[in-house]
């Protein structure tokens, strides 16, 4: 009986001991500690929208339009406004190809070895990210090949935006 009393005293006073001698900074995080490592969940949009959208095509099987260009951050992703709406009773598959902007060759976020597919009657927006691009300045003159894949036909639809 003595030796487990003598445990259980031994047991509180190391216990103690531990208590008495920690450090609270250790162990407590500062607000600037947590400021500096976490990581915003807010998204900034920089969006510049057109006097006039750009109707790239609007038939029996797609409306495919661009509203304006935008900037998003984090990430500073720099690209088009772009909406498709699949009229059709079919999944099509789309995609962009031959992009230049101002005469220069460029690849977006939507070429043709990133199709997107979309299910019948159902509408789909986004942004079409234009990689190398810094600001939304630079992007101006763009030219290329909307294409839309309908089983095994591709229908392609040519624009410009200024």
């Amino acid at each position: 009986m003595i030796r487990r009393k003598l445990t259980v005293l031994v047991m509180c006073i190391m216990s103690l001991n531990l208590v008495a001698c920690s450090n609270t900074d250790n162990t407590q995080i500062s607000k600037k500690q947590i400021e500096e490592n976490t990581v915003s969940s807010e998204i900034n949009k920089e969006k510049e929208l057109f006097d006039k959208v750009v109707i790239i095509a609007n038939d029996e099987i797609a409306n495919v339009k661009i509203t304006g260009k935008e900037k998003v951050t984090p990430g500073n992703s720099i690209g088009y406004s772009f909406s498709i709406s699949n009229k059709s009773n079919k999944k099509i598959a789309f995609y962009m190809k031959n992009i230049t902007i101002n005469g220069n060759e460029q690849k977006t976020s939507l070429d043709e070895n990133l199709k997107m597919t979309l299910e019948p009657n159902t509408d789909f927006s986004t942004q079409i990210k234009v990689l190398n691009i810094e600001s939304l300045d630079e992007l101006k003159n763009a030219k290329g090949t909307f294409c839309i894949e309908v089983n095994d036909n591709v229908n392609e639809y040519k624009f410009e935006i200024e």
